[in-house]
């Protein structure tokens, strides 16, 4: 799922029945909302199959600027998956009460240097997709959420099958052990995460994973951990420095 401050729904919930990752997309310069996780890789991988161009990957950073908003993950991953896909990273450091307008401030960047569409991995918290859709509005861009209301196991299914790899990095502490971090995601694991009470894509926020190896990444993006601590009511991987290849 896509990080952002949304809360609720509103009057443009009804716009959520569109079909998305249209025919619209291609040829279309796009960006990608990127948390650094399976469902970011998931939504940017099926934006690409649907003829979209690849143009960035948008990432909202805590307010030290050394790890992303959304999922916890220090810079140097976030700019290594960039690297690995072949386009820049886009990020901004801000706190939760300035993320929409630093948000926004960055796809007008974007807007004006070409860029047509932004792309999210919301699956179907509709608060998320009624803010995605009013910020892509407000930057003058088409909002594209390809995985949106498709069944969890369906999603788990075709990135295992792909090849991708990811690693829990971080859960609630309220909802989920710390046994599960740092564990890579496979069918079996899901299936544990499932019984344990979390949605399987963890689409409310019970689990987080990155992405350390897919088809569209030219070389693996190693993720170096020593241990655990506990930030913001989440179990987390205590990062390291990013390993050499």
């Amino acid at each position: 799922m896509s990080a952002n401050p949304a809360a609720g729904g509103g009057e443009k919930a009804a716009a959520s029945g569109q079909a998305d990752c249209t025919p619209t997309l291609v040829g279309h310069r796009f960006f990608c909302s990127w948390s650094g996780g399976k469902d970011a890789y998931l939504a940017f991988a099926r934006a690409v199959a649907a003829g979209g161009r690849p143009q960035a990957l948008v990432c909202m950073l805590h307010e030290d600027g050394d790890r992303s908003r959304g999922h916890g993950l220090p810079v140097e991953l976030l700019a290594a998956q960039a690297a690995a896909l072949g386009i820049p990273l886009v990020s901004a450091a801000t706190t939760w009460d300035d993320y929409e307008a630093t948000f926004v401030g960055a796809l007008h960047e974007l807007r004006r240097q070409g860029v047509e569409a932004g792309v999210f991995g919301d699956i179907d918290l509709e608060g998320h997709r009624v803010w995605v859709e009013e910020v892509c509005e407000i930057a003058n861009v088409s909002c594209h959420v390809p995985l949106w209301q498709e069944p969890r196991r369906l999603l788990i299914g075709e990135l295992l099958a792909g090849g991708v790899r990811a690693t829990v990095v971080a859960v609630d502490a309220a909802k989920l052990d710390a046994s599960f971090l740092g564990r890579e995601l496979t069918a079996e694991l899901v299936a544990e995460l499932e019984a344990a009470g979390a949605d399987a894509c963890g689409e409310e926020g019970e689990y987080h994973t990155m992405v350390t190896a897919a088809p569209l990444f030219s070389a693996p993006v190693p993720l170096v951990w020593d241990g655990l601590e506990e930030r913001d009511g989440h179990s987390v991987l205590k990062f390291t420095a990013v390993e050499a290849k």
